[in-house]
């Protein structure tokens, strides 16, 4: 396959539209992500690493 064959077939793939489930599993996967940082960052404020 040629490469501006395979760059014609990408422009056209459209893909699938996420499934409710699969909206729902990002959300709370970015929550989560958001919360356990923000956990980190008040842990390293309040009770820093000391080396």
């Amino acid at each position: 396959m040629s490469q501006s064959d395979l760059h014609a077939e990408l422009r056209g793939d459209r893909g699938e539209p996420l499934l409710p489930i699969e909206k729902k599993l990002i959300g709370w996967s970015l929550s989560i992500g958001l919360v356990l940082l923000l956990a980190l960052a008040l842990l390293n404020r309040f009770a820093p690493a000391s080396f």
